[in-house]
Order: C-alpha cells, then sequence, then structure tokens
C-alpha cells in the first residue's frame, strides 16, 4: 500500500507541476484577452451579447463603447482568422460559462473550412485561455490533425522554450488587447486602402461556413439566443464580397436579421480607417462600426439597459479605464473627434 500510495502520490505531484509548467510558460496574449470573461460570474453579471467571428470583430467593435452609448454588456470572442466552423466550437465552449441573449456573427470566412492549415497558429488566442475539459478536448480532436492535439491541450510543449524572451522581457504579443477592451483590440495605424470597390453580386454556392451558420443557428434558437449575421466593412475583394452577400439569402432562409454595413454608405472612410490597408480597421473605423451596430442593436433588439444596475458597477470603472486607454494609444493621432 506504501508503494501505491507514493506513486500516486508522486503521479499527482507530477500533474501539478506539468500545470504549474504550462501556466507559467505560456503566452500571454490569450489571458490578456480573456482575462474579464472568465473573471465575471454569469449569475450576477451575465454577457447579454456575444460578438463573434475573425478579426474584422476583433478590431471592429468595442463592448465599452456600446455599454457607454446603450448600456449593452457584451464580450468580443471573436479570434484572428477564425473560420465559421471553429465559431461554432468557441460558442459551444464559452457558453460553459455565460449564456448571452443574443449573438452577433461575423460571416467574412464564410467560404473557408477547417482545412486551412495557416489558421492554426492563431487557434491557440481562444483555446489557450480556455480550461481543458471534456468539451475542449472534443473541440480539439475534431477540429485539428492529431500532429497538433498536443500543442492544444498541453501547450508547455509548444511553449516551454521561453526561458530567454521571459527572463530579458521581450516577449512580443501577437495582438493588442487589454481586459478593459473586453476581448476587443486595438491596432494602431493608418493606412489607406490598396483597392476597393463596391459589389452587390451573390455568389450563391453553398460553402463550409454556411452550413456551420446553420448549426450555429439551430443551437441558438435551441437555448434561446437571438442570432444577427453581419458583415463588418472592409477593403473586400469582389470576391470576398459575393460570398457575403450571399448570406442575405441564408439570413432569409433562417430567419434572421444580416446587417450588412458594406451597404451603409460612406459608414467608414478607407482612405484613413483602416489600420493595413486591406482589410482591418483602426480605431476611427472601429469607433464609426459600433457606433452604427449599438444604434442597430438598441433600435432592433430588446437588450437590457446595464448603466446604473448596482451589478454592474464595476462596468463603470472599466468603462473609465477604456477612455483613458483609448485617449492614451489613439486619441492624440485620430482624424475625428468623439
Amino acid at each position: 500500500m506504501k508503494k501505491v500510495f507514493s506513486v500516486l502520490l508522486w503521479v499527482a505531484a507530477l500533474i501539478v507541476c506539468l500545470v504549474l509548467a504550462n501556466r507559467f510558460f505560456m503566452r500571454p496574449d490569450s489571458d490578456l484577452k480573456y482575462e474579464a470573461f472568465f473573471k465575471e460570474d454569469e449569475k450576477t453579471q451575465p454577457f447579454d451579447v456575444f460578438l463573434m467571428g475573425t478579426s474584422h470583430v476583433f478590431d471592429g467593435v468595442y463592448p465599452m463603447q456600446l455599454y457607454r452609448d446603450y448600456g449593452i454588456v457584451s464580450y468580443n470572442l471573436a479570434n484572428s482568422s477564425e473560420v465559421i466552423e471553429l465559431t461554432e466550437w468557441t460558442l459551444k465552449l464559452a457558453m460553459q460559462y455565460h449564456t448571452p441573449k443574443m449573438v452577433v456573427l461575423d460571416v467574412y470566412y464564410v467560404d473557408r473550412s477547417l482545412a486551412d492549415e495557416w489558421t492554426y497558429t492563431y487557434r491557440h488566442l481562444f483555446l489557450d485561455a480556455m480550461p481543458l475539459n471534456l468539451l475542449k478536448i472534443r473541440s480539439v480532436v475534431e477540429t485539428m490533425p492529431m500532429s497538433y492535439w498536443d500543442e492544444f491541450l498541453v501547450p508547455f510543449t509548444l511553449y516551454h522554450g521561453r526561458w530567454e524572451e521571459m527572463i530579458e522581457g521581450t516577449t512580443e504579443l501577437t495582438m493588442n488587447s487589454v481586459p478593459c477592451m473586453k476581448g476587443a483590440e486595438m491596432r494602431l495605424d493608418r493606412v489607406p486602402a490598396l483597392e476597393y470597390e463596391r459589389t452587390t453580386e451573390m455568389n450563391t454556392e453553398n460553402m463550409p461556413g454556411k452550413d456551420a451558420i446553420r448549426r450555429i443557428a439551430a443551437l441558438c434558437k435551441e437555448k434561446g439566443i437571438e442570432l444577427v449575421l453581419t458583415a463588418i466593412p472592409s477593403a473586400a475583394t469582389h470576391k470576398e464580397q459575393m460570398n457575403m452577400n450571399s448570406c442575405q439569402l441564408l439570413a432569409d432562409e433562417l430567419g434572421v436579421p444580416f446587417v450588412n454595413m458594406f451597404d451603409v454608405p460612406d459608414l467608414v472612410d478607407f482612405s484613413t480607417d483602416l489600420y493595413d490597408g486591406v482589410s482591418h480597421l483602426n480605431p476611427d473605423g472601429a469607433v464609426k462600426v459600433t457606433a452604427y451596430l449599438g444604434a442597430w442593436l438598441h433600435e432592433n433588439c430588446s437588450l437590457p439597459d446595464r448603466r446604473g444596475d448596482p451589478a454592474y458597477a464595476d462596468w463603470d470603472e472599466t468603462l473609465r479605464e477604456y477612455e483613458q486607454y483609448y485617449q492614451d494609444n489613439w486619441a492624440s493621432r485620430s482624424l475625428i473627434k468623439e
């Protein structure tokens, strides 16, 4: 019995050491983006809206602005290069902690599939922060080749060589998000669009993302969650616009709204409101898009105004932190004044 107990104790100690090493060596990106999500209790501070999709939402919709203007309590769960089949899993995993009243879903990657290998590295942004559980294991096993399982289920295997950058303090973040942004990111640059011409044509072919949207719609219906599809303005190609435009037909099929902001004249200025000249909004563009989306949600949906609610008193402090962060990082460089 003593030998058995010793072995069990050794195994337990090894597991504890691996867990601690896992947390110690992991890059901070994921925790910075999702710290506030896991910190808040669904019973006392539920999130009413999940903002989901690609980096277009990550960079383009600011939850604290929605709270400031309309009292909408939301979290930006969007991740860089996240195909909609992955967003489906992000929603399932996030709903273990909060069940929202509404999901606002970006359709930019409606044509992409899980087979796009270049997206693997970006998947760490959400999954690293997600505690290990059976659903997380399922999500990794069902969406990635076996050769990737170890780095997503035990990130220590990927990050264990970070001694030098940790000691020297040279860690480079893959995104620019802090807890007061509630999952959103500010990309701090201004580059004019390389090329852009609006088209309203549609690609009516079925695409991997459309089937995923159908499954997300079914899940939302089952859980009593409203679903809103959206397209965030960008200097998208003709083909990309056609793919997104066709989601109007899908929205009609599903009986859900589609807020296609490409159809809003002069919503953003592609000569000043982009970060990289192709697809990502800088804070000027994000402020405009967030204002439009907030007004649309306020006018068309029955979301509670949480301002003044004692349960959300700390959101007022976070709002002050957000406004100071915006002022320090961008306002002095902005061409528009709020």
